[in-house]
């Protein structure tokens, strides 16, 4: 993975991208059994959006926000303020925490940037027998709505590398040929998010594939040509989009 992705843009990044459903802590919290004395990790936890949900409440004992870009999580630490873990420069294949000592890991929107084997084995190396591991993903919940097609076709004609099924693959497939861990499962959750016109313009620029992926003066072309479009569509300039998350958990074999 480049090191330097998301980080010409943090600013956007922090403020911009959607957060998550809080029944995905839930059932996590359930699934594993989180309370206050537990340990958990955030791998590629970027701007802390998913850390702070699993660790403003307090439950756990200790959350701890693992990435490898300083520059992201020090944008997180000035969007958030009341910033609710401890944020680590840390490697998700070279994970800097001690083996067995964390109750849950979790990688939020961030494990398809990390080599698969060596991350499995460092998140194995960090969770007690019997901790959860729990790999997440959110996507828009459909493309079909007119304006989610104009975004799609203008990302297409600006970088025509953009491939919308760059995360997919069998992580439960995954988990069960590693052998390492029970009890696998995947479970798809829902929730939108508001933005207003601003701010879906920044989330588009912080995007790898828009921010990171473009020249500066095609970028700028493109953002002008993404405002136009939004305005055409909500006058209001009120956007509102839907979500689906997909949840893949184990839990380490004793």
């Amino acid at each position: 993975m480049n090191t330097k992705l998301f980080e010409k843009y943090a600013d956007d990044f922090a403020a911009s991208r959607p957060g998550y459903p809080e029944e995905i802590k839930t059932f996590l919290f359930d699934m594993f059994h989180i309370g206050s004395s537990s340990v958990i990790a955030d791998i590629a936890c970027g701007s802390g959006k998913f850390t702070q949900l699993i660790s403003c409440a307090k439950e756990a004992d200790l959350v701890v926000g693992i990435d490898r870009s300083c520059p992201l999580t020090k944008a997180g630490m000035a969007f958030f303020k009341d910033y609710c873990f401890i944020p680590v420069c840390g490697d998700g294949e070279l994970i800097p925490l001690k083996p067995d000592s964390c109750d849950l890991v979790t990688v939020a929107q961030g494990f398809h940037w990390m080599n698969r084997q060596k991350s499995l084995e460092e998140i194995f190396r960090i969770l007690k027998p019997g901790g959860g591991v729990s790999l997440v993903w959110y996507r828009r919940k459909s493309l079909t709505e007119p304006h989610q097609a104009f975004i799609e076709d203008l990302t297409y004609k600006y970088n025509p590398n953009y491939d919308p099924k760059f995360m997919d693959a069998d992580y439960v497939g995954m988990l069960i040929a590693d052998g390492r861990f029970t009890e696998i499962g995947m479970k798809r959750f829902y929730d939108s998010k508001t933005f207003d016109l601003r701010t879906y313009i920044r989330w588009q620029r912080s995007k790898s594939f828009i921010g990171d992926a473009m020249e500066e003066d095609m970028l700028e072309e493109f953002l002008v040509k993404v405002e136009d479009g939004m305005r055409r569509f909500f006058p209001d300039g009120v956007i509102t989009e839907e979500f689906k998350y997909d949840l893949v958990y184990g839990r380490r074999a004793p």
